[in-house]
């Protein structure tokens, strides 16, 4: 009885639509590396907020997988459950309020911390500037959230 209740437990988790694990960067800037470890190549370095899907685990490693589907390992002391978005059109109007004037037009994979949602549209931050962006312009959101 108590291994069919886990095997249902194990199923319902890989069944469940965007059961995906998103994390991002807490670091001011991060390497992506070519593999789980410090000696391993850097493939590029990303911005704090960076928005990655968990692929796998090796040990304080974890593997993502960014907005433009590029894999790489980071290490997990410097990724976090902090809700994050990147761009994911070549340009997108970052707005004084939901629907309203642009303040600043962000490029493709800037990122930028989630601070709430009304409707379609999100409240954003990079620590420096705050705006709004709509969900159709973003990478990051849970599938339900988009």
């Amino acid at each position: 009885m108590r291994i069919t209740a886990i095997l249902l437990a194990i199923m319902t988790v890989l069944a469940a639509p965007g059961a995906a694990e998103i994390v991002s960067v807490t670091s001011k800037m991060a390497n992506v590396r070519s593999g789980p470890g410090g000696a391993n190549e850097s493939l590029w370095q990303v911005l704090r907020f960076t928005p990655f899907e968990v692929l796998g685990r090796s040990g304080a490693w974890v593997h993502v997988r960014d907005h433009e589907g590029d894999e790489g390992w980071v290490h997990g002391s410097i990724l976090s459950k902090v809700r994050a978005v990147a761009v994911k059109t070549e340009k997108a109007n970052l707005r004084e309020t939901p629907g309203g004037e642009i303040s600043w037009v962000l490029d493709r994979g800037y990122p930028m911390k989630l601070l709430k949602t009304e409707g379609s549209w999100l409240q954003v931050t990079d620590g420096e500037a705050t705006g709004w962006l709509h969900n159709s312009v973003v990478w990051g959101l849970g599938e339900e959230e988009e």
